[in-house]
């Protein structure tokens, strides 16, 4: 068990709200990137889980003690965690939360965990699965996995990507091209 976490079960409909990317300071807080750029649902939590490895289903479950900071420097102070050694070794886990604990989402946003349980369709056959989304420098990118398991990079923008289907798990690419 890493610092004063407990070991924790998932009901399979959390989030990864935020990253952890550093200690700071003298008394074990961690200075934590919102994967949405807000922290307003961050800041009211009085817990969340910690997955120290993306392929690892293992989470710990930490009580917080208090947040503080800017959404670009936004810190958190968990229970149990005192100095900047115990606060090092959180650095790089994911922090996890309930669907309805994470940002709200506006008009045709989506989450990231939800596109990438989606099928990318072109003309009614399937093209490729969506395994993430990146940022790139003009916008967000889907990266599709291929039948013959090759990964390519698709503009997540009108132009390339037509409806999106979240009950039938299903995004329409536009232009087949673009896998080439």
């Amino acid at each position: 068990m890493l610092g004063a976490g407990k070991k924790a079960c998932l009901s399979g409909d959390e989030l990864v709200t935020a990253v952890i990317r550093s200690p700071h300071g003298l008394n074990g807080f961690v200075k934590v990137e919102s994967t949405s750029g807000e922290v307003a649902h961050i800041e009211v939590l009085s817990s969340v889980f910690l997955r120290f490895n993306r392929d690892n289903s293992e989470v710990f479950e930490y009580s917080i003690e208090k947040t503080g900071g800017s959404p670009s420097s936004f810190l958190l102070k968990f229970a149990g965690i005192n100095n900047p050694e115990d606060a090092r070794r959180l650095t790089g886990a994911e922090v996890l939360v309930p669907r309805d604990k994470a940002c709200p989402l506006n008009e045709g946003e989506f989450y990231v965990g939800d596109l990438c349980q989606c099928v990318l369709v072109y003309d009614g056959s399937p093209a490729g699965r969506i395994v993430g989304v990146t940022e790139g420098g003009g916008g967000d990118l889907l990266e599709v996995e291929l039948p013959e398991g090759r990964t390519c990079l698709v503009p997540f923008k009108d132009a390339f990507i037509g409806d999106i289907d979240l009950g039938g798990r299903t995004v329409r690419l536009l232009h087949r091209w673009i896998l080439e």
